[in-house]
């Protein structure tokens, strides 16, 4: 089965992220169905669409918007599943809701999407926890080089979980500071 304007994924795991690990131990946590940071954002591809011609192939783990595979109760109290929801783990998105593909073991930005490390610990500020704000280092993008030190617009980060560790998700356009080198 193929769509023509849409990737059909699965969930690689469960929906919703009901584990965490501190260490060495596994604890089960409570989860909520209304809290976003509790959906699985990782899928796997089932089929590209007819039209797309990119990189992503039938296969790749991705990592996804959060609605993809979130579940709500509407305002009547009744259980809907997303809007993307087709049928027995199977759900349908568009391209720009794909944020990373892996290829081998490498993580790749899709279109114009980038991964920005906080920076953590400030030692000329009066912080002393926590992240600075509206800034970091490039982790993973298209247009800026890696480990480089930028600034971004407010409110245009969204925690993503990449292999265990925690970056921001934006789009390469919400960087206002940095250097860009020529491809």
């Amino acid at each position: 089965m193929r769509s023509p304007l849409d990737f059909l994924v699965t969930p690689k795991h469960k929906k919703y992220n009901s584990t965490t690990q501190i260490g060495d131990v596994e604890f089960t946590k409570a989860v909520s169905i209304e809290n976003a940071k509790d959906v699985s954002k990782e899928g796997v591809v089932l089929a590209v669409p007819y039209n797309y011609n990119g990189a992503i192939e039938v296969g790749d783990e991705v990592l996804l918007h959060h609605n993809i595979f979130r579940d709500y109760y509407d305002q009547s109290g009744d259980f809907k599943h997303s809007r993307a929801h087709i049928y027995d783990g199977m759900y349908h998105c568009i391209e720009e809701e794909i944020f990373l593909f892996r290829k081998g073991s490498e993580w790749v930005p899709n279109m114009d999407y980038c991964i920005v490390e906080p920076i953590l610990e400030d030692t000329i500020s009066l912080l002393d926890k926590g992240a600075l704000a509206h800034t970091g280092k490039i982790y993973l993008s298209n247009t800026h080089q890696s480990k480089e030190p930028i600034g971004f617009t407010p409110e245009s980060e969204y925690e993503i979980e990449i292999d265990g560790k925690f970056y921001y998700r934006m789009k390469d356009s919400d960087i206002c500071l940095y250097e860009r080198f020529e491809l």
